[in-house]
Formats: structure tokens, C-alpha cells, sequence
């Protein structure tokens, strides 16, 4: 089922959650609605599923306008956070409570429904456990439960609303790989909700990156990492520094210092050029335009870094390559080997590989 939504608004009060929001999900695609605590991520996916009314806009499902159908006539399995599941019922009564709770007319019969809760046990990999409790079961248990719920009514449409929020890393990343083998075997229209940009950039076909109710950017995690459309999400997609500069002749300065962007820019004025940590190349400083003084240095995961002061009160953290060796407090030359300029004229200027002199290396 593709899934249109068109114009959406929603507010709260005074509070304006949404801001006409257009998104298209495609049909069968994995896809993350991303963005920090009151970006409107929650909102627009309660929206879609029916638990909340638009203040303005529709939702098409398909060619069908189902902004005003009702959550229980949409064909919508939805996954909560905190699980949702009935503390007093098994995990086989709590994965076929949706069949259940059916019309009778509807309501499969009994052996149907046993049927297909033994399936969605083996399915989710928890087959033998459908005779224990909630509170007998960790947390990544509980939410392969609430999956299994969710897909026990066949809908249409997977909403997940951080599914992985509750649990401890390493169950994430179990639960990451699980969940998008689900996705592939189902061929679902599904779409997650996660602050989490590592999950999304993992997992999804295509991610929303949203901020204040407004869209971002929509892309590929390759669109969103690389190629950031805005500083919001360059700030907030992996680690990257921002640097207000001067735009004049090719060159991006700060102070009385110059960045060297490796071609002609012909715009002139302030501007803001983002920088990711890998993304710099050293040399002597004698031989750079950008000159910084080592004052830190840290051990981040498998790789190295070092703080930066390229200026009184402001620096910024660089990646050093495996085995280099730089003593704190030395100075070094600082070129970008990839970059993206925000320029105050509203361009984007990002041409992939800067052109750095062959002998810009230390």
C-alpha cells in the first residue's frame, strides 16, 4: 500500500505540531521518521494511524482518502513503545487479542486463531513461550511480542513508534537486523519512529528527517548522511562541524585565517561551512592555511581524536588515522577534503572531492 499524506497539519492548542507537512511512502519500503523530541515525528505517524485527527490536510492510502476512516477500518498494525501488552493475559492471548476482539461475524474460530498465533510465535522466534506472562520475558521478548500482535491481524501497513526506545544498546542492535529481516519476509509498508539517527541510517530505505512540524530533507541514508540539504541536518546527522566564514574569491575565511575550498565559489558574504571529522587533511603548519593547536585528544570507539583550537574559544574535533601520532599542544595545517557550504544567498555548494595541493599531507 503506498500512503500519501498531503498538507498536514496538526496542532494542540496553541501548539503547532505539524506544519504542512507532504511525505509519499512507497509501497513495501522500510521507512524512518527521524528528528529530536518535538520535531513531530510521533504526531504525523499517530495521524497516519488513525489515533489522532488532523487539524488540516489528508492522508490518501492508496488512491483512498482515509483521513476521516476510523483507526479500527484501516488495516493498520501499530507497535508502541512501552509495548502495550496485557500484564494479566499469556503471550499467545496477547498476540491474538486484535483477532479476538473482531465482530463475530468476522471473528475467525478458535483453532484459526490459535493457528496463526503459534505461527507469528515461531515467526518472531519465540516459539514455547506462549503460555508465559509479560513480566516473564526481557524486554527485546516483549517487543517481539507486540510485533507479532501487531502482524496477527494481517494489516497493511506496520507503524512502529520507537520500538527500540526501552531497551539497552546491545538489544537494539539485535533487534535492528531482526526487524528488518521481518520487514523483507513480510514486504509490509512499514514506517518506524526513532530519534536515533544510527538506527535509521541502518535500517530504513528512506528516512524523514523532521524538525519544529516541517520536513527537512526526504532520502536514502547515503542523501542524508552525504549530502545533508540543510545545516539542521548536517548538525544533526553524525558529527560535523559548522564554522561561520566569509566568502570571498574561492576561499572561506575565519578571522584572518583561510580555508582553502580547492575551486572557484563565486558568492561573497558570510556563510557556514560544515566539516566532518574524517574529513580533514593535515599537514605542517607552515604549509596550511587554516593553522590549529592540538589541546586534546580522545579515544572515540576504534578511532582516535583531536581537539582542535583554530581561534580564542573556538575549536572543533578532528579524526586521526590509525597509527598517526600528534603530540598535545603542537600546530597543525587543516584543509577540507569534503565539505558543504551554506552560503547566505540560500545556495548549497558541494563539490564532492576538494581540489588540496599533493603535497597538502603531513
Amino acid at each position: 500500500m503506498d500512503i500519501r499524506v498531503r498538507q498536514l497539519a496538526k496542532e494542540f492548542n496553541t501548539f503547532r505540531a505539524l506544519h504542512g507537512v507532504d511525505v509519499d511512502i512507497r509501497s513495501g519500503e522500510l521507512l524512518a521518521l527521524l528528528g529530536p523530541s518535538g520535531s513531530g515525528k510521533t504526531t504525523l505517524l499517530r495521524v497516519i494511524a488513525g489515533l489522532e485527527e488532523p487539524t488540516g490536510g489528508q492522508v490518501f492510502f492508496d488512491d483512498i482518502d482515509a483521513t476521516s476512516i476510523p483507526v479500527r477500518e484501516r488495516g493498520v498494525g501499530f507497535v508502541f513503545q512501552n509495548y502495550a501488552l496485557f500484564k494479566h493475559m499469556t503471550v499467545a492471548r496477547n498476540i491474538g487479542f486484535g483477532l479476538e476482539a473482531r465482530p463475530k461475524g468476522e471473528r475467525p474460530s478458535r483453532a484459526a486463531i490459535a493457528a496463526r498465533v503459534a505461527e507469528l510465535l515461531d515467526f518472531v522466534q519465540l516459539s514455547g513461550l506462549g503460555g508465559r506472562y509479560p513480566a516473564q520475558l526481557s524486554g527485546g521478548q516483549r517487543q517481539r511480542v507486540a510485533l507479532a500482535r501487531a502482524l496477527a491481524v494481517e494489516p497493511k501497513v506496520l507503524l512502529l513508534d520507537e520500538p527500540f526506545g526501552a531497551l539497552d544498546a546491545k538489544v537494539r542492535k539485535e533487534l535492528r537486523k531482526w526487524l528488518r529481516l521481518i520487514h523483507d519476509k513480510t514486504g509490509l509498508t512499514t514506517v518506524f519512529v526513532t530519534h536515533d539517527q544510527d538506527e535509521a541510517l541502518e535500517l530504513a530505505d528512506r528516512i524523514v528527517v523532521l524538525n519544529k512540524g516541517l520536513v527537512e530533507q526526504i532520502g536514502s541514508a547515503d542523501d542524508i548522511y552525504d549530502r545533508p540539504a540543510s545545516p539542521f541536518v548536517y548538525d544533526f546527522i553524525g558529527d560535523a562541524v559548522g564554522l561561520e566564514v566569509e566568502v570571498a574569491d574561492g576561499r572561506a575565511t575565519i578571522g584572518t585565517q583561510s580555508i582553502p575550498l580547492g575551486l572557484h565559489v563565486h558568492d561573497r558574504g558570510k556563510g557556514r561551512l560544515y566539516v566532518r571529522p574524517h574529513h580533514w587533511q593535515l599537514s605542517e603548519a607552515d604549509a596550511a592555511h587554516l593553522v590549529g593547536t592540538v589541546i586534546s585528544q580522545r579515544r572515540s570507539g576504534a578511532e582516535r581524536r583531536a581537539e582542535v583550537e583554530i581561534a580564542a574559544h573556538m575549536s572543533f574535533e578532528i579524526s586521526l588515522e590509525p597509527g598517526q601520532e600528534i603530540a598535545t599542544g603542537c600546530r597543525l595545517g587543516l584543509a577540507p577534503k569534503r565539505w558543504r557550504l551554506f552560503t547566505a544567498s540560500g545556495r548549497v555548494i558541494d563539490p564532492g572531492v576538494s581540489r588540496v595541493p599533493e603535497d597538502y599531507a603531513i
